[in-house]
């Protein structure tokens, strides 16, 4: 009887998830594995369809909808990279462990070189979620996160009346700048650097790439004051916050394709 009713439960939750799947969103996030996606090698592409049965952007959100239930609750201290003043990649309270670009590292070295094959297919398909999810991650404005003696500011500001926080105005920052666009459009506009400036993007490793976020996006601290009011962006504000956009998730997009054609290299 016991077992029966573990495979029921297993069933619904089986369900749950594929429903879960279906609706989930995050502009951001689309964004980039929409990139990600199109530079992609033959192999990775392959591979990937096999273990998740969907693209990439389908899984894009994934570890935000599970990350409070028990199995995935560490993941929580994954969605943030923590540096201090010397751009050191420290992790949440001093805890490297808790940090999205350790994490990252780590999953990218435990599947490269044909080590994935050595794992179930559920473990792949989970580490290619998180993967999906953290590498964007470390790339959103509100997602770096600086000890006090950096001295970022992170300010509120309102837009048409509505107030925004640092992290909520971020999150919802590409359809704010183009309330009309949908995905394609995003991917048109922001996917634009050439193979040879792509190929310098991606050197390195995920501690690299967090240092090279929060370093660019330092200066976003000055792009208004707390407590702004907008009825609408200034012609240089909005070219400095679409310009942000642009570079982070269209980077995001790249180094996210880098890593899984590197663990699905032949």
């Amino acid at each position: 009887m016991k077992n029966k009713i573990s495979i029921i439960v297993l069933v619904l939750v089986a369900t749950m998830c594929t429903q879960s799947a279906m609706a989930w969103g995050g502009w951001g996030h689309h964004i980039s594995a929409y990139i990600a996606e199109k530079h992609l090698t033959p192999e990775a592409k392959a591979k990937c369809q096999h273990y998740l049965k969907h693209n990439l952007p389908h899984y894009s959100a994934w570890q935000d909808y599970w990350r409070h239930s028990d199995p995935f609750k560490e993941s929580s201290y994954w969605h943030s990279t923590y540096v201090n003043k010397q751009y050191d990649v420290i992790g949440y309270k001093g805890d490297e462990t808790r940090d999205a670009a350790y994490q990252v590292n780590r999953i990218t070295k435990e599947m490269t070189k044909g080590k994935y094959k050595n794992m179930s297919d559920s473990l792949v398909a989970v580490n290619l979620k998180l993967l999906i999810h953290m590498v964007v991650d470390m790339h959103c404005p509100s997602h770096i996160v600086y000890t006090k003696d950096v001295g970022a500011a992170r300010p509120s500001l309102k837009v048409k009346g509505k107030k925004y926080g640092h992290h909520k105005f971020w999150d919802a920052s590409p359809q704010l700048m183009h309330p009309r666009w949908k995905a394609d459009h995003f991917v048109k506009a922001y996917d634009t650097y050439t193979p040879r400036e792509i190929k310098k993007i991606c050197k390195g490793n995920a501690f690299k790439w967090s240092v090279q976020s929060a370093q660019s996006i330092l200066k976003t601290g000055n792009y208004w004051e707390r407590g702004d009011e907008f009825r609408d962006f200034s012609e240089e504000q909005r070219k400095n916050i679409d310009e942000t956009l642009r570079e982070q998730l269209a980077y995001a997009g790249y180094r996210l394709a880098a890593t899984l054609n590197k663990i699905f290299s032949k």
